[in-house]
C-alpha cells in the first residue's frame, strides 16, 4: 500500500502545479483582457469627437460641392502639344471662357455682338493669312464619345459638372 499512496501523492503534485499554472494564466489573461478593454474604451472616447468633426466636415464639403462644378480643360496648340487641366473647380454658372481664364496663363479676347472671341492663348495668337485662310482658336466639348464644336460663343455656354472642354488652335480655309 505505501507505493500507491506515493503515486497518488506524485499525481497530486502534478495536478497542483497544473492548477497553479492555469490559475496564473487565467490571472494574466484577465489582466490583458482588462487592459485591452480599457484601451478600447479610451480609443472609443477619442473617436467620438472625431466622428462628429468628420460629419460636420462632410456636411460642409457637400454644401461647398453644391456651389461648384468640376471640369477638364485641354489646350491644343496645334503643333502636337496638348496641355490638360483636369479636375478644374469653377463656380456654378461658369462659362467655357471662365474655364479658359482659370487654366491659361494669358488670354486675349474681344467682345462682339455674338459674344467673346478668343484671339490669343498663352502667347499663341490668331493669324489671318488672307480673307479665306488663317489660324484661330476654336473651342470644343466632348459629348457622346466625340469632340463637338462649341455651339455658341465661349462666354455664353455654361459648363456642367464633369464637362470636358478643349481649345484648339486650328488652320481654316474657305
Amino acid at each position: 500500500m505505501p507505493e500507491s499512496s506515493t503515486k497518488v501523492s506524485g499525481s497530486s503534485k502534478v495536478i497542483e502545479i497544473l492548477l497553479v499554472i492555469i490559475l496564473a494564466w487565467a490571472v494574466i489573461a484577465s489582466g490583458f483582457a482588462a487592459y485591452a478593454y480599457m484601451r478600447a474604451q479610451s480609443l472609443e472616447a477619442e473617436l467620438t469627437p472625431l466622428r462628429v468633426a468628420l460629419a460636420s466636415t462632410e456636411s460642409e464639403l457637400k454644401s461647398l460641392r453644391a456651389k461648384i462644378v468640376v471640369v477638364n480643360v485641354a489646350i491644343d496648340y496645334g503643333n502636337g502639344t496638348i496641355k490638360w487641366y483636369n479636375s478644374t473647380p469653377l463656380p456654378q454658372g461658369a462659362t467655357v471662357l471662365k474655364a479658359l481664364l482659370v487654366t491659361a496663363s494669358r488670354v486675349e479676347y474681344t467682345l462682339g455682338q455674338y459674344g467673346a472671341y478668343v484671339t490669343s492663348i498663352n502667347g499663341v495668337s490668331e493669324k489671318i493669312l488672307s480673307s479665306t485662310e488663317g489660324y484661330s482658336w476654336l473651342w470644343y466639348i466632348f459629348e457622346g464619345g466625340q469632340w463637338v464644336m462649341g455651339p455658341v460663343a465661349s462666354d455664353q455656354y455654361v459648363v456642367k459638372d464633369g464637362d470636358t472642354l478643349m481649345w484648339r488652335y486650328e488652320h481654316w480655309r474657305f
